[in-house]
């Protein structure tokens, strides 16, 4: 008995003298949004390019970083922008934009080399990409890729996929429309009952399917067939007042919507005044694209923000902060505008972007206040973190 109780006084003896784990850097006492909740105070280490630890206990680190009175949100993502130079890539990355989801390009092996060199690139949003969206000749978006591989008789919804794969896209972007630009005839598009084989295929081979959609009636239809998100909302003031069976329709699909809405926000001074003139009549205004977020959030369909930037329309940095602000406008809490652009795009796209948690890439921003309060606080930029660096 006496050498039992010796043995196990031995063993205590050196469980508690056991050092703890040193980490490369510890960031103390910073306030943490981890993406989908405040943390308050804690203390994050990274080893490496990755998040190793967050805890209330004091770590130890061969570095040491103070962040009292400092706030640490994962990188932002724009959720749909449609890059076409360098300059896009690193346009929004100062101001914490660190993760941009390309939602069709004309250059998939482009669009490849840019994922390839982003991925550890400082300086420069971290791109993930659709490659090719899916539509038939002479569909949109050909008038702008007119090389572009497009599902027709000869090209099964099959091997169109394949060929997708083989350009290791990290997800399916499909076209629908039922409109032309500016009351122009609608294009050609894809069949209902391609747009279903379309995500089902990709469901098959483990992508989610995203649709672009504009309008009531397709998105009802789309949404039977679930979808794993809708990348436009509606922008018609045609399809007014919106029933509310609308709303149940797509909560009940379990899709997710990235609104692009922050547009109706920026003005239109500089267009030509037809354009103006049609805008104003056809198109919803900010308000009332507010009142759709808001009773989307309330049927509690997930909400991602992004903002269709492109080339001619929204840039890739400051424009970003006007679709929160409309989200603002919808009635939505700073918390919960927080989350459209972090924790909300990794559970819809199940990427390693927009949150901050043990295991996960150590990329972050750090503000000098609290956005919580005050969402243009998310202008205070102190440091861009991207796997475990800053500049």
């Amino acid at each position: 008995m006496k050498r039992l109780l010796f043995f196990s006084l031995i063993i205590l003896i050196l469980v508690s003298c056991k050092e703890s784990p040193k980490y490369d850097i510890v960031i103390e006492k910073v306030n943490l949004f981890d993406g989908y909740e405040d943390l308050g105070t804690v203390n994050v280490a990274i080893n490496h390019d990755t998040i190793a630890a967050i805890s209330i206990n004091e770590l130890n680190a061969d570095s040491i970083i103070d962040g009292s009175g400092k706030f640490m949100i994962p990188g932002l993502v724009n959720g749909h922008v449609h890059v076409n130079s360098l300059e896009d890539l690193k346009a929004g990355y100062s101001l914490g934009i660190l993760t941009l989801l390309n939602m069709h390009t004309g250059l998939e092996d482009r669009e490849l080399d840019w994922k390839t060199m982003t991925k550890d690139s400082l300086g420069f949003s971290t791109l993930y990409g659709a490659g090719y969206a899916a539509t038939v000749p002479g569909g949109h978006p050909t008038q702008f890729s007119p090389d572009m591989e497009t599902i027709n008789d000869s090209l099964s919804i099959e091997d169109w996929i394949n060929h997708r794969i083989s350009k290791k896209v990290d997800y399916i972007k499909i076209i629908h429309t039922n409109g032309g630009f500016m009351g122009d005839p609608a294009p050609p598009t894809l069949a209902y009952d391609q747009i279903n084989d379309l995500i089902q295929e990709a469901h098959n081979e483990g992508l989610k399917a995203v649709v672009h959609v504009g309008d009531v009636e397709e998105m009802e239809t789309i949404a039977k067939f679930n979808p794993d998100g809708f990348v436009h909302m509606l922008n018609m003031k045609k399809d007014l007042p919106i029933e509310e069976s609308f709303y149940e329709a797509i909560s009940k699909s379990g899709a997710f919507v990235i609104p692009t809405a922050g547009i109706n926000l920026k003005p239109t001074e500089g267009l030509p005044p037809f354009m103006q003139e049609w805008i104003s009549s056809n198109l919803l205004d900010a308000q009332e694209s507010a009142e759709i977020v808001k009773k989307m959030h309330e049927a509690g369909i997930l909400i991602v923000a992004g903002t269709d930037s492109q080339e001619g329309q929204m840039d890739f940095g400051e424009d970003y902060f006007l679709e929160l602000e409309l989200y603002k406008m919808a009635g939505l809490s700073n918390l919960e505008i927080l989350k459209t652009a972090t924790g909300n795009a990794a559970k819809a796209f199940e990427l390693p972007i927009g949150e901050i948690k043990e295991g996960c890439p150590a990329t972050f921003v750090l503000l000098n206040a609290d956005p919580l309060l005050d969402l243009s606080n998310l202008r205070k930029v102190e440091q861009v973190w991207k796997n475990g660096s800053t500049k």
